[in-house]
């Protein structure tokens, strides 16, 4: 039980305090609590999904089990591959000191605002209310982008402004041109 409460006190102080409460992280060694924090939180919310598809279908526990295992390989997919470019970003462009590891491990604290995520599915579920668990989400999103940004910061020491750049800017423009290549491609 103490584990439990302990985590739910970790959780709240990184949506409070993210650069104190990340600065302590890296001091104690708990770094490892952000991935694990981002995996629950990704399993969570695909067991919430499920959920609703299961409401959908009537389909009781099969949907929640498949989509929190999908969401859970999904989302390790996606902190591995933001992980990779903003780590390289920092280093390479911004002088940073960090390692990959510690870039992965940090950006998985990045997912405590998805708490916001799962009071947005409940709401969905309960009482069908879109705007609101929009809302919600949209607050989720922008909360997250911004522990990620400090999270880059107490990794590789490099002010907010580079790390917001290392989180989102250069990656948001590598997608871009990918994106844009292969729209590209598609064309000929």
């Amino acid at each position: 039980m103490k584990r439990i409460m302990d985590f739910s006190e970790e959780l709240l102080d990184i949506l409070v305090y993210p650069r104190d409460t990340l600065k302590t992280m890296k001091q104690k060694g708990k770094d490892d609590h952000g991935l694990i924090i981002y995996l629950f939180m990704f399993a969570f919310l695909g067991f919430m999904f499920g959920g609703i598809l299961s409401r959908l279908t009537g389909v009781v526990i099969i949907f929640q089990i498949f989509f929190a295992l999908v969401f859970l390989i999904l989302g390790f997919l996606i902190l591995l591959i933001w992980s990779l470019i903003s780590h390289t970003v920092a280093v390479f462009c911004f002088g940073g000191k960090g390692k990959f590891d510690d870039t992965l491990k940090f950006l998985g604290f990045s997912a405590a605002p998805y708490i916001l995520g799962i009071f947005a599915i409940t709401i969905i579920i309960v009482f069908k209310a879109f705007f609101t668990s929009t809302l919600l989400f949209a607050l989720m999103y922008l909360w997250s982008l911004f522990i990620a940004t400090v999270a880059i910061d107490t990794v590789h020491n490099i002010g907010l402004g580079k790390s917001f750049l290392s989180v989102f800017g250069v990656p948001i423009l590598v997608i871009s041109m990918i994106t844009m290549f292969v729209e590209a491609l598609l064309w000929i």
